[in-house]
């Protein structure tokens, strides 16, 4: 059921795309798997440069590996998820998926005119891309307080100039219990 629906959603991007199509066409009756975290999705594709989902047994002649997509990960883009993949198989069929996979564009805006028309679709678009831009700048400050927080807030791991006070006063203990066990010396040999 979710191949379907990433299949159907990977063809309606390359139904607005026929540079796209065209490249993969060339690559008709290839299977390819693509493998993110847990999920697997095995397309072959057909002549008109579509995907389809691919039930065949016979190995694929391009497996992409993809790491499982973290919200940090996903906050950066679908860039970030291809550029970390890793790639086995023909080579040409390949460089052509990962060309079309990288500058593979959904046309938001677009989709929403159909429904809502034009400006609302602009609007909501533009809403849309603001709220992830906010997204993305918490996620930063997060990482960025989460950072702070270990290199300055926690015992574990303290500042320099902090770790040489606790030095400075732990040799002072030192040198007091030393003046201190020599003063109980004195006493005990001075007892009869």
């Amino acid at each position: 059921m979710l191949a379907g629906a990433a299949i159907a959603l990977l063809n309606h991007l390359l139904d607005d795309a026929p540079w796209a199509r065209t490249r993969l066409a060339r690559h008709a009756g290839s299977r390819a798997r693509v493998v993110a975290g847990i999920a697997k999705l095995d397309v072959a594709i057909a002549n008109d440069g579509l995907l389809a989902e691919c039930l065949s047994a016979d190995a694929p002649q391009v497996v992409i590996e993809m790491p499982a997509p973290t919200p940090l990960a996903l906050a950066q883009g679908v860039d970030g998820l291809v550029r970390a993949a890793r790639v086995e198989g023909e080579v040409e069929l390949a460089d052509s998926l990962g060309f079309v996979f990288r500058n593979l564009r959904w046309d938001v805006e677009g989709d929403l005119a159909r429904f809502v028309g034009d400006i609302a679709a602009h609007r909501l678009h533009r809403t849309g891309i603001a709220t992830a831009q906010a997204g993305r700048r918490a996620l930063a400050a997060a990482e960025e307080n989460l950072r702070e927080f270990v290199a300055e807030d926690t015992t574990a791991l303290l500042p320099t100039s902090r770790l040489s006070e606790r030095a400075r006063s732990l040799r002072r203990m030192r040198d007091s219990l030393a003046r201190l066990e020599k003063r109980v010396d004195r006493l005990e040999r001075s007892l009869p």
